[in-house]
């Protein structure tokens, strides 16, 4: 009974490498091992050890003294192989100084000459689950130290790769950043990749949107205040900026920031200062500061509407973030990773895209980027009557373009009857005529669709 317990607490396909010159001693702890559970690997002097090493090896015992090459030489070339790989080295009773050089080269532990067979198999489970935690530990520190990408860097276009790109090369760095792009392209994401990527992941990344709080609040939120200082200041508060300390602080929509406001934000970004409302004490603040807007700040310099002093600050380093609708063969590695995301999230069977549906995606203009490709996804796995996604399912309306055109026209100019006959016709060529689909498109019924094409003279399509 007490064998077979022994053999339960080894996983059976632990395999060990045995090495040692003494063929008694090296049957003998065959015998033992074999008995207990594990597969065994055997050596009778050091080369021949390592020729025999390899990646299905869990667990390595060493005698200290063998020939070609000892145990700590062994041990030495083992783990440059394998860093991870746990050592047990074999001593004689005398050999306590060599043992304990042992340890210092990496061996997880010793033992000595005559080996009791229960102190062999405890150092070995002890070896075991050490090598299992620090397995472990290494696959948390790679979550925390390569994150997921971010939606913005999917893709195989060129500006994809040159995304990727650039956020690892200024990721190391604490120089400022300044994102560009128009709305929804997914400038708050890739800041927050930026943070992770960079020697800050540890500390906090706090966001601040400058065009969501009231003008009387935004700089309160990002200086703090005192108690007193104004209505409803009730107690001490720190600002946006001070609880970023040690991490990232994000500005978004930096173009909407009043003009008031602008010098003292300068001050902070040349000193790395803050003055709460309604004190006198000045603060200093660790942090890399990340700024993004969907405005075109040069024009707003040139208005008087923005510091240019403030904008050089922020400008250090810029990232200007494409609109989809210029990178459409992004569109669809995209919409497979938003979909996935979906399906892990609520735990259901993956989604997928018929090619009907594909067309449409890299058809449509998406004014509103890739928060608008989410939201559409979104909602289609939502009403969907089934995991496949169909173009009836997409429910997009207008904005539709020619596959080979990759922009859409403007609308400018025209009438409200000539957008909607236009849209009407796209949609009605994407569905390839199917006007119940290309009705619930445009997000209107079947018999309104019938009503509108009399109307407005189209063709049944061809």
């Amino acid at each position: 009974m007490a064998e077979r317990a022994k053999k339960d607490d080894v996983h059976p396909t632990q395999s060990v490498l045995i090495a040692d010159d003494d063929p008694v001693t090296l049957r003998l702890l065959d015998h033992q091992l074999r008995s207990s559970g594990f597969q065994t690997r055997l050596a009778r002097d050091g080369q021949e050890a390592l020729d025999r090493l390899d990646e299905s090896i869990s667990l390595a015992l060493f005698d200290l003294q063998m020939p070609k090459l000892d145990g700590i030489e062994c041990l030495k070339r083992a783990r440059e192989r394998f860093p991870d790989l746990p050592v047990v080295i074999i001593s004689q009773a005398g050999e306590i100084r060599s043992a304990v050089e042992a340890i210092k080269q990496g061996a997880f532990e010793f033992i000595s000459k005559p080996i009791d067979p229960d102190e062999l198999l405890a150092r070995l489970r002890q070896a075991e689950n050490a090598a299992r935690l620090s397995a472990e530990n290494r696959q948390l520190r790679r979550a925390v130290e390569v994150p997921a990408i971010a939606p913005a860097m999917i893709g195989t276009s060129t500006f994809a790769q040159w995304l990727t790109e650039r956020c690892r090369k200024v990721a190391p760095l604490d120089s400022t950043v300044l994102i560009t792009g128009e709305s929804g392209t997914g400038k708050t994401t890739v800041a927050r990749m930026i943070h992770l990527l960079g020697p800050r992941r540890s500390g906090p990344f706090v966001a601040i949107s400058c065009a969501a709080l009231p003008r009387d609040l935004i700089e309160a939120e990002l200086f703090g205040h005192a108690r007193g200082a104004f209505t409803g200041a009730i107690s001490d508060r720190p600002g946006r900026a001070e609880m970023a300390h040690g991490g990232t602080l994000f500005l978004d929509e930096i173009g909407d920031l009043p003009l008031e406001l602008q010098p003292k934000l300068l001050t902070f970004l040349q000193d790395r200062t803050v003055q709460r409302i309604g004190e006198t004490q000045i603060r200093s603040i660790d942090v890399r500061v990340i700024a993004a807007t969907h405005q075109e700040l040069e024009e707003k310099v040139r208005r008087q509407l923005f510091r240019q002093d403030l904008y050089f600050r922020l400008a250090v380093l810029t990232l200007l973030m494409k609109p989809l609708r210029e990178r459409p063969e992004d569109v669809q590695p995209f919409a497979e990773h938003v979909l996935a995301r979906i399906a892990k999230h609520r735990g259901e069977a993956p989604f997928s895209l018929s090619p009907e549906a594909k067309q449409t995606l890299e058809s449509y203009s998406w004014p509103g980027n890739i928060r608008e490709l989410e939201n559409v996804l979104e909602r289609a796995t939502a009403f969907g009557d089934s995991p496949r996604i169909e173009p009836a399912d997409l429910a997009l309306a207008g904005n539709l373009v020619s596959p080979e055109a990759g922009t859409s026209a403007s609308l400018a100019g025209q009438t409200l009857d000539e957008i909607e006959r236009q849209a009407i016709i796209d949609t009605l060529h994407l569905t390839k005529g199917n006007k119940k689909a290309a009705a619930k498109m445009l997000g209107i019924d079947e018999k309104s669709i019938y009503n509108k094409m009399k109307r407005l003279e189209i063709q049944e399509p061809r």
